[in-house]
This record gives C-alpha cells, structure tokens and sequence, in this order.
C-alpha cells in the first residue's frame, strides 16, 4: 500500500515496481442529473483515505476495433460519472519532477484514462504522468446554446473537463512530486487536437508551459445542428426535445447517439475555444512552446477500417478536403485529384488522411513561429513489416518508451519487440523527456534540430537514425494547404 498524506487528504495508491500509481481520483463532481450539459463542478471532499487502487469508469463509448484492443480488455465501467483521473508516478515524495498531463484520442467518442499504462515511461525517465478523462460525444460536445446562457460553451465541454483536470494537477501534483511550474499537455489524434485546441482558450492561460501534439486532428469550425433535425424527426418543439433527452439514462442517451448514427464535433464554439487554432497560436492566447508531427503514412490503418465503402468514402472525404485545404476545399481538390489520378479509391483516401494531419501540422508550427514562439516540427517513419505501418498512433509506443512491453498480437505490435526498435523508443521519449525538462528538444541523441519556420521548414524525420530534412513538403502540397 502506498498511502500519502495530500492536501485534499489521505490516499491510498498502487504499488508498483519501481513507482506508484494512484488511480480514480476525482478532479470533478459527477456530471449527472442537474449537472449534464453543465460545466464541470468541483468535486465532493473526501473523508478518510481514498481508495486509489482501482481504474475509473469511463464515459460510455462504443467498443474498441478488435485490432486496436489491448490484451485483457481496458478497465472501467462505463458511465456518465466518469470525471476522473490516474497519476502514476516514480514517487509521491516532495521532488519536483516535469509533468505531462495525457489527453487520450479516440475521435472525441473514444477512449478514456485507462487505455494505456505509461508506467514504463514514469520509471524510466523519472517523470509524472496524468491521464485524465473527459466527457465524450453528445455528453461532452452537444451544442445547447440556443436554450440560454446557461448553455454556453455546451459544445465544448470535453475541453472545459480537461481544463478543470489541468487546473487539478496545477494544484496538486506536488503532493505526488511533481512540479507544478513545469505542466505538459500531450495528446495523440484527437487528444492532440485538444491540446491545440487549448492554446485557443484563455481560461487555460498559465495552467501549462509546454504542448506536445502527437498527429493532432483538426477540431471544426462550427457545431453541427443536432437539435433541429433531431426534433423535426421526433416531431417535438426543440425544448421539448432538450427535455427529452435530459429524462435519458445515460445508457439510453448514448444508444440514441449511437443507434441514430447522430455525430458530434469538437469545434471552435466562441466561448471556451475562442477562434481558430492558427489565429489563436499566432495571437499568443496560451504562447508556449510546441511539438508537433505526424506519421509517414497515417491514412493505412484508417483506410484499411473503412474497407470497401465507397459511401463511407465520399462522406469522410468531404469533410477531409475542407480541413486540408485550409477552408479552401477547391484549391485542395485540384492538388488531390492530380495526385490521385489513376490510383485506386483506397490510395485517394490513404493520400487525404496523410494531407488532413500533415496540413494541421504544419499550420501550427508556422503560426506559432510566426508569432515567436518556438515550434519544432517531425515526422515518425521508423520501417516496420507490419502491412499498416508506419501510421496513424503506431509512434505512442515509441512515445512512451513502451515498445519493451509489446507483446506479440497486441493492439501495438505494428513494431516488433526488437533491440532497434527499443533503441528508437528510448531516444525518442527521451527526446520528449528534454522537451518537458526544457522547452527545447534538442539533445545529442539527435541532428541538431532548428526550429521550423516558413522559408526553412526543417523537420525531423525519426528512421532507424533521426535525420534533419529541410523542406520536405513539395511547394505543391503547401499551397494546397494554404501555406
């Protein structure tokens, strides 16, 4: 047992071999009943010592592709009170250790605290990790707006949640050493998206000091309306309807999410994410340093899901050819349909996927230099046999220097358990570990690496050895991007 004496009172942790780890803790009230589609309230004090041995509920979501399910499962329940989160750490003493703060992917409808153990990351480089969740789908990123002020920044709630759990560790990380003048945000595909999307919200100012955005994607413009078709369907007045789903289990709510195939976006609602990521990282809403990139070939593993469906196809290509394009869905069309002239459906849409990321990407970087604060650009092409490799997610095992403990059949052997390969884990998050230490990823495990900028666009390009590339992206694919 490891329990430790915090200022929000005792708790008792999870021993691990070289570090601890103290899960569920509550960083906000359950948001349910009078609290759905509210902001997050803070949590009830506990009394006693907290049992922080057992993984959280997370929020209801449908079920992991088989290929991308760890071994065992993931822990949990699920349910609508799931605000929580889990800190690992080497040990809750008084050093002060950089801290990275893990916000889980999964497009927004996935994913939760649970999914993954950085445990191999904490030990090996003496750092702390939160993982933390937030509400997804309807529950996390529904429009209400139109029913009142009271509804403001209901569309953004899944940020307001990570907001609330940033401002958690800020104040309590050093019961469980860590520094709290020394926060990372970190986040890979959606997560990442989060993480740029909080360089765009004031209220996250000061909360963190560094952002590192691992294959980010691009949150919307603007929120659907779900309300008005789904009330016309229902043949309810719209209050009515908002009513109607406020007398829903939260089983009931997400089989209506799920069974009506109804989306929801994560998108720039004005109120909590103010205006567009390049605009906000350029203007200094939240200026600290940034680390961004992607992987060589992120569309494989995302393609290869779709399948055969040319309908699924042209839907997610809409969407795809507005994000890369930079909001000029034309001028990315034309760069598209010569790149993909004679190639197969598949091909096209393996070339908008590595476009979508690339372009965001890029986008960032530059508007954060453009704004003078230093942006570091890479691009993750380690070879791997695997049919989907090297793609999209296959670097968080690199990441957090967990490719010792792959197994073989797991979700994450898109790489083999292999010397090389441990060799590359261990540089890279160790490249991560000087970023979170420093500001700067330079270290002499690398090429010295310059910060990107618009006429050099120097980028890291992580192989069996990291090498400096200069301009990697045709002139053709940048203007496409509207860069």
């Amino acid at each position: 047992m490891t329990v430790r004496q915090t200022r929000l009172g005792a708790i008792d942790g999870l021993d691990r071999e070289r570090s601890s780890s103290f899960l569920a803790i509550p960083y906000a009230a359950p948001p349910v009943g009078s609290l759905r589609w509210m902001p997050p309230a803070p949590p009830a004090a506990w009394s006693g010592t907290l049992d922080a041995t057992k993984h959280p509920n997370r929020c209801f979501q449908a079920p992991f592709p088989p290929e991308l399910m760890p071994k065992g499962g993931i822990p949990g329940a699920l349910s609508e009170d799931m605000l929580y989160l889990n800190v690992h750490t080497p040990a809750a003493d008084d050093k002060k250790r950089p801290v990275m703060v893990w916000i889980h992917g999964g497009g927004f409808t996935l994913g939760s605290a649970n999914d993954f153990d950085p445990i191999s990351f904490v030990e090996h480089h003496d750092v702390v990790v939160v993982c933390i969740n937030y509400r997804l789908g309807l529950f996390g990123f529904l429009d209400l707006s139109r029913f009142g002020p009271e509804y403001d920044g209901s569309v953004a709630l899944g940020f307001q949640d990570q907001i609330v759990a940033i401002k958690w560790v800020a104040d309590n990380i050093a019961d469980y050493g860590g520094d709290p003048a020394n926060i990372t945000i970190c986040g890979g595909s959606a997560g990442a998206g989060a993480v740029l999307a909080l360089l765009a919200a004031p209220t996250a100012r000061g909360l963190f000091h560094k952002a590192i955005a691992i294959s980010p994607l691009e949150v919307s413009a603007s929120a659907p309306d779900i309300v008005t078709p789904c009330a016309a369907h229902l043949q309810m007045e719209e209050r009515a309807f908002l009513e109607h789903l406020r007398a829903m289990s939260a089983q009931e709510l997400y089989d209506f999410q799920a069974n009506g195939g109804i989306g929801s976006a994560a998108c720039i609602d004005g109120t909590i994410i103010v205006k567009s990521i390049p605009d906000a990282i350029r203007e200094h809403v939240n200026p600290v340093p940034l680390l961004v990139g992607c992987v060589l070939q992120e569309g494989n593993m995302l393609t290869a899901a779709i399948g055969d469906n040319p309908p699924v196809f042209n839907m997610i290509e809409a969407g795809l050819v507005a994000n890369a394009g930079g909001g000029d869905a034309a001028r990315y069309t034309a760069y598209l349909d010569k790149m993909s002239a004679g190639r197969t459906p598949a091909d096209r849409m393996n070339q908008m996927w590595g476009d979508y990321f690339r372009a965001f990407t890029l986008r960032a970087a530059q508007a954060s230099t453009d704004g003078g604060t230093p942006a570091w650009v890479y691009t993750f092409a380690v070879p791997t046999e695997h049919e989907h490799g090297p793609t999209h997610g296959a670097d968080v095992t690199f990441a957090f220097d967990a490719v010792g403990d792959i197994d073989d059949g797991e979700w994450r052997a898109f790489y083999q358990n292999n010397e090389a390969n441990r060799a590359v884990a261990a540089m890279w998050s160790g490249t991560l570990v000087t970023f979170m230490r420093s500001g700067n990823p330079n270290s002499p495990a690398l090429p010295h690496w310059p910060v990107y900028d618009a006429q050099s666009r120097s980028c890291m390009v992580l192989e069996g050895e990291p090498k400096l590339v200069n301009g990697p992206d045709s002139a053709e694919a940048l203007a496409a991007y509207g860069l």
